[in-house]
């Protein structure tokens, strides 16, 4: 055990042994849970065939976290990639996740719709503030029966908050280091929520290192605005609207002397309009992301481009319940995309479109069987290959006793190419149109457990996929080309402990848990040749206390078996509450011991470009929250 490990063990001791006696707020898994990203309909989590992590708004807040990226680094499972802090867009290449050591395989969603950009599937979740998030659902596995291309190895839904029906106010304002700032204010109406946010951040010098170019990374001041508009004005439906803009600036200063800088002004705009019952669903949505930079060499202008990427869609779905346990679901999708990149390639755009159907057999209230099929098309620029395929899937629970359910499924997956793989021109880099689609299988088996102190969730998977898309970087200029196979397999785990349950006083308010996956991810490049694309091991553990006067939670987060030569590491973060007046007194510390971390780079030595980008280490922040 490391010296910072104790160290973490002896705080969370040390703490929890000085608080105050309340009512606890700290759960786990119910029966009761519902979500939606494996069934389009609302089902028990427990009933489901498929391994599905929930943190909802609470669990979200107490990671410490400000926006999506950062909840989703820090609640578990997920292996985390970044090229800037606070998770920002840095030039059009954003911070991600990999869902078992697999590598662009995940899709993004917002209340079910796809807010990924076809350009490059890039994502911005640094644009969705925490505070506007019910819950995040991450299912792992194939899901594209149900939601088409791109959901190869997992799907993650965002799902933002319902307006409440009562009248009441909420404000925050928080200070940390590094001249930090997050203030926000959030007023809910009957039938209405509106939220802003204002965040701050000061320069950050020597957040990256290109070993190759000679140069370092800075990051300048960056300055970020949020708003979210939630309507209700009928029974059940919803309108939606998050904005999200920022401005930053990226510094390379290079060994020589010369200075190159981005300024960077980014502006995201997400609405929804659905109609939910428990029968049927019908969805329209909107994305759209722009992005605007200005190169300078040595402070003198030197050129400024605009990329756009925008995507809009409409969605419906109807369950039919019939007598003898059977129930159907059928639905039908539409998404177009568009991207306008003029130094790249120009406008570019495609079109997504499908009909599925599940069929689920209850055999009493012991198994469930669910089939499901989906015939999925896609038509892209005239130059290009269209998309037919048919994505099938099954899946099984059974009840095994009244705290254990058994489950197994399997599906197939399917990636369509983005438009930088087919259509890219440059001296450097060239598409290729020829390219075909990724497709594979995914497997998967476990089991579901919890009784009133703990929980347990387990699953052994397979996800196996051919015609990898790879760049090849041997001859000039770059090409994409089809290659061989690539798959992970391993096992991921969520387990939750209360080990004073039913005690009173300080103990009985104290849980456990961990979340997190041992994976062995393997492709082959364009030569066969075998290599690692993602991290073979993650896992967050987590001691929290909750009552009422005060909240406290602690997380040591590990990430190892990396790729490229990366380092792997362990980071502790801390978040708290306590109760002060009318309101709460809130503290965070992001990395507490200061640890390196690498968020992302090549270090391999043969590498034709060896970087790194680091964290930006230790972030103390202090604030207050009152409920007006």
């Amino acid at each position: 055990m490391t010296k910072k490990t104790v160290a973490f063990l002896a705080v969370c001791v040390a703490c929890q042994s000085a608080l105050y006696a309340g009512e606890p707020s700290e759960r786990y898994y119910t029966t009761d849970e519902v979500v939606v990203t494996s069934s389009h309909f609302s089902e028990k989590e427990k009933e489901s065939a498929r391994f599905i992590t929930v943190a909802d708004s609470e669990k979200l807040k107490k990671t410490g976290a400000t926006n999506a990226i950062e909840a989703l680094s820090r609640i578990g499972g997920l292996g985390y990639k970044s090229l800037a802090p606070l998770g920002v867009n840095k030039l059009g290449m954003n911070s991600s996740v990999y869902i078992r050591g697999m590598a662009d395989g995940e899709l993004i969603l917002v209340n079910g719709m796809p807010v990924q950009q076809a350009a490059s599937k890039g994502y911005d979740l640094s644009a969705i503030s925490i505070d506007q998030i019910e819950r995040i659902e991450v299912l792992k596995g194939a899901a594209s029966t149900l939601y088409g291309a791109d959901a190869m190895s997992g799907v993650i839904n965002i799902v933002t908050k319902k307006p409440s029906g009562e009248t009441s106010a909420t404000a925050s304002v928080e200070f940390g280091n590094e001249s930090w700032m997050n203030h926000g204010v959030s007023v809910n109406l009957p039938g209405a929520t509106i939220g802003f946010r204002y965040q701050h951040m000061g320069e950050l010098d020597n957040v990256g290192r290109q070993f190759t170019n000679k140069y370092t990374n800075a990051l300048d001041e960056t300055d970020r605005y949020m708003f979210s508009l939630n309507l209700s004005p009928f029974a059940d439906t919803y309108i939606d609207y998050q904005y999200s803009g920022y401005e930053t600036g990226f510094i390379d200063r290079y060994d020589s002397g010369l200075v190159e800088r981005t300024d960077q002004q980014s502006d995201f705009h997400f609405l929804n309009i659905r109609y939910e019952s428990d029968v049927f669903k019908a969805k329209l949505y909107g994305v759209y992301d722009n992005r605007v930079q200005t190169e300078y060499v040595d402070g003198v202008f030197e050129s400024e481009v605009e990329r756009l990427n925008y995507n809009y869609g409409a969605e419906t779905d109807y369950r039919f319940l019939f007598s003898r346990g059977f129930e159907l679901s059928v639905g039908a999708d539409y998404v177009h995309r568009y991207a306008e990149y003029s130094n790249i390639y120009g406008e570019k755009s495609r079109d997504d479109y499908g009909v599925f159907a599940e069929l689920k057999k209850r055999f009493g209230d012991d198994v469930i069987l669910t089939f499901g099929g989906r015939e999925q098309f896609i038509d892209n620029e005239a130059e290009t290959t269209d998309y037919n395929v048919f994505l099938p899937s099954v899946g099984l629970m059974w009840k095994a006793s009244d705290d254990l359910n058994l489950f197994a499924n399997a599906g197939k997956a399917f990636q369509a190419p983005t438009f930088t793989q087919l259509y890219y021109d440059s001296k450097t880099i060239k598409g290729n149109p020829d390219l075909k689609p990724e497709s594979g299988w995914s497997y998967e088996t476990g089991f579901k457990w919890n009784c009133d102190c703990a929980s347990a969730r387990i699953s052994g998977f397979w996800m196996t996929y051919d015609d990898k898309i790879q760049i090849d970087r041997k001859t000039k200029p770059y090409r994409y080309f089809n290659a061989g196979a690539y798959e992970t397999k391993g096992i991921e785990w969520e387990l939750g402990l209360r080990p004073f349950y039913g005690e009173a006083g300080i103990l009985g308010r104290v849980s456990l848990s961990a979340a997190g996956y041992w994976a062995d991810p393997v492709s082959e490049d364009i030569y066969g040749e075998k290599y690692q694309p993602g991290p073979k091991f993650q896992n967050t553990f987590g001691i929290t206390y909750a009552s009422i006067p005060f909240g406290l939670d602690l997380r040591c987060r590990i990430l190892a078996g990396r790729q490229d030569n990366l380092d792997n590491y362990t980071a502790f973060d801390l978040s708290g509450r306590v109760k002060a007046g009318p309101g709460n007194v809130t503290v965070a510390v992001e990395n507490l011991f200061d640890t390196e971390i690498q968020t992302s780079g090549n270090l391999v030595e043969t590498a034709s470009s060896r970087y790194v980008y680091y964290d930006p280490g230790r972030l103390l922040r202090v604030g207050y929250a009152v409920a007006l």
